[in-house]
């Protein structure tokens, strides 16, 4: 098993935590694996948040997933939203259990965005409840 995955082995737009602008203390690890590039990043501080913003290159459906790696001190209600082109959407994922899809990938659904728009995946600590894993965003051309 892989230490890490390449990010350019993986399909789509994905955007790293190292490419995130982040707000408020973050740490860094690379003790759960597989992570994608160089480690992972996570946190619980009060405030803290990170933006992975990116823009498609045509106006579509696009499914988004978020990459972690499940550990028993992470939050079970990680507040994460989806800036889409029909605005502002939370969800809750619970990040000490394995995430569903291969190389620890969890889907957050299909979204539209705008060609050329700023669109963002944020993930806060707030309401959290325990450590919020960042990894990676990926955005793939819905089915």
């Amino acid at each position: 098993m892989h230490d890490h995955i390449a990010i350019n082995t993986l399909e789509g737009i994905v955007i790293d935590d190292n490419d995130a602008e982040l707000t408020g203390k973050w740490a860094v690890g690379e003790g759960l694996k597989p992570f994608v590039n160089e480690g992972y990043r996570y946190g619980a501080e009060a405030g803290a948040s990170a933006r992975f913003a990116f823009s498609v290159k045509e106006t579509g459906k696009y499914e988004v997933r978020i990459s972690y790696q499940p550990h028993e001190n992470r939050s079970k209600e990680v507040p994460v939203s989806v800036l889409s082109a029909d605005g502002e959407k939370t969800f809750k994922v619970d990040q000490s259990k394995a995430a569903e899809l291969p190389k620890g990938f969890h889907s957050l659904g299909t979204f539209k965005f705008n060609a050329g728009e700023e669109a963002a995946v944020v993930f806060r600590t707030a309401g959290a409840n325990g450590n919020v894993h960042l990894d990676s965003v990926q955005v793939l051309p819905a089915k």
